[in-house]
């Protein structure tokens, strides 16, 4: 017993530095190229200096890492493996009476920790850098006048024309052309003196303008009159709204139920934020099924072909994985099958097909 307690620690530890030293070399390597592509997008743009660049890859850089995560998980994994093969650890502790479940094991408890700390700890972390990110995005980059933020009571928003500032609050939203009840619209100056109110029961988003009906409309001088059909212009459109809202990746796993079901009260679909939600909750069982692959490919690689056979298997997996994963949430965001399926489905499947291969090549 006291053996395989100092052997489990000693592969728990082996392990951990290659988590460490794989997730220095990603952090590094993504940095670089995420820095290349922002400078390329702000060329031109006088006012985005190298040192805002800096920042919003700064921000960026733990969503990115979030993201892939599974292929650091597995590639430490796989280099783990090899290189305990290669030294004839693995060999010894076989003959001293380990199985190769006990071998792994481990790694797969090193992996489970990982992915719980990645879901309440790293995940709220990057999606408040990665909001920041967006903000520094779009004030520079992107260059959007309208703003839009849901809350319990509704949704607003804020759109800039040429010489005025509208403001618009909702209450429910249904219908595909966007029925939105409890209408109040403020419309200020640049400077944000008072100009308007607007108050109605229902408005509907229509190509170019706002078609607001049966209005009251309050000028600044108090006087106040009702229009059957007031046209308010606006550039938004239904597909921009929808985007407008925190992306998914800018909310905390613990704060995404709530957001949930605030679009829901809200009328808007919360498909996406669901499938990020039950993502992150597989995160821990994803992270075991990448050391079961890693072990199928590490575990028997001999000293000639094991580093070809390694990183051949490793890669198609890992590819597999991916293309995988994204087709089957394409798939769960259109609804064609339920979202609870297709986020959990890929770490599923990985991990049986790791235990599958694993009980072929070592039980027979």
């Amino acid at each position: 017993m006291f053996f395989q307690t100092v052997i489990s620690r000693y592969f728990a530890r082996q392990y951990l530095a290659w988590l460490f030293g794989v997730f220095a070399v990603f952090v590094f390597l993504i940095g670089i190229f995420d820095i290349v592509e922002l400078l390329r997008r702000s060329s031109g743009k006088q006012d985005v200096t190298l040192g805002i660049v800096l920042q919003m890859s700064a921000l960026k850089m733990p969503l990115l890492i979030q993201d892939l995560a599974p292929f650091i998980v597995l590639i430490s994994a796989m280099l783990a493996f090899w290189r305990m093969a290669k030294a004839n650890e693995l060999v010894i502790g076989r003959a001293a009476g380990l199985s190769p479940w006990q071998i792994i094991g481990p790694v797969i408890s090193i992996a489970l920790i990982a992915g719980v700390v990645q879901i309440c700890l790293f995940n709220p972390l990057a999606a408040r850098l990665n909001a920041q990110f967006e903000r520094i995005e779009t004030e520079y980059l992107r260059r959007q006048d309208s703003q839009l933020a849901l809350a319990a009571s509704g949704f607003w928003l804020r759109q800039t024309g040429e010489d005025e500032v509208v403001v618009l609050h909702g209450g429910e939203v249904s219908g595909d052309e966007l029925e939105i009840s409890d209408i109040l619209v403020l419309t200020l100056d640049r400077t944000g003196a008072f100009r308007s109110r607007i108050d109605a029961d229902t408005a509907y988003l229509q190509p170019g303008a706002w078609e607001i009906r049966n209005a009251w409309v309050q000028e600044a001088d108090g006087r106040r009159t009702f229009t059957p059909v007031y046209n308010l212009p606006t550039d938004m459109t239904v597909e921009k709204i929808r985007e407008s809202f925190a992306s998914a990746d800018t909310i905390s796993f613990w704060d995404l139920p709530g957001f949930i079901d605030t679009l829901r009260a809200s009328g808007f679909s919360a498909v996406e934020h669901r499938l990020r939600l039950h993502s992150l909750l597989s995160t821990p069982l994803l992270f075991c099924a990448m050391v079961l692959a890693a072990a199928i490919f590490s575990l028997r690689a001999n000293r000639r072909s094991g580093a070809a056979y390694m990183i051949v298997g490793g890669i198609s997996i890992g590819f597999i994985f991916f293309f995988v994963t994204r087709i089957v949430n394409a798939i769960g965001l259109s609804t064609e099958i339920p979202v609870f399926l297709a986020a959990w489905s890929p770490a599923v499947a990985m991990a049986l097909f790791g235990l599958a291969t694993l009980l072929h090549l070592e039980d027979g």
